[in-house]
């Protein structure tokens, strides 16, 4: 699909229905991840954020992230401008491989020029997207977890 330059980032409130909040992803065999039915018991905190990246009237990607303030961590190094954690993020099967991902990372860099972004690693798949990217792995110090999938990723 051409068109990735018109890719829109939108945001995904959690709404509370009964006595959960939940995001508002609509449901779709597109995306096999299920964190985006996670539900909360109290009001997400302000840090953390939903959104959907759309192509036409076609949700193409899910991300969650958080954002967290300035400070020194022990892997990362100095942090002056906090960083951007990026729990969750998904590509719909059918657009993967087409730089979807690639345009929504960048979506997420231009609305949030200053802090480090930081992605979690939980994959295969997920692991050769971060590597493509070019950024920086971070494999578990702890020998008994160097073969783990979680392994976290940060932009060079």
């Amino acid at each position: 699909m051409s068109g990735i330059e018109s890719l829109q980032m939108v945001n995904r409130t959690p709404v509370r229905k009964r006595r959960y909040w939940t995001p508002t992803y609509e449901s779709s065999s597109d995306f096999q991840m299920l964190w985006w039915r996670d539900k909360y018991e109290s009001e997400p905190p302000i840090e953390d954020h939903w959104v959907s990246f759309v192509l036409g009237d076609r949700e193409v990607a899910r991300c969650k992230y958080v954002m967290t303030g300035a400070r020194a961590d022990p892997v990362l190094g100095d942090l002056p401008h906090g960083q951007l954690d990026i729990l969750a993020f998904e590509v719909a099967v059918p657009m993967r491989r087409k730089g979807v991902g690639r345009a929504a990372i960048r979506a997420i860099r231009d609305q949030n020029p200053l802090p480090r972004l930081i992605a979690l690693n939980d994959g295969v798949e997920s692991r050769k997207f971060w590597d493509g990217l070019g950024w920086v792995r971070h494999q578990p110090a702890h020998a008994i977890f160097r073969d783990v999938e979680r392994v976290t990723y940060s932009e060079q």
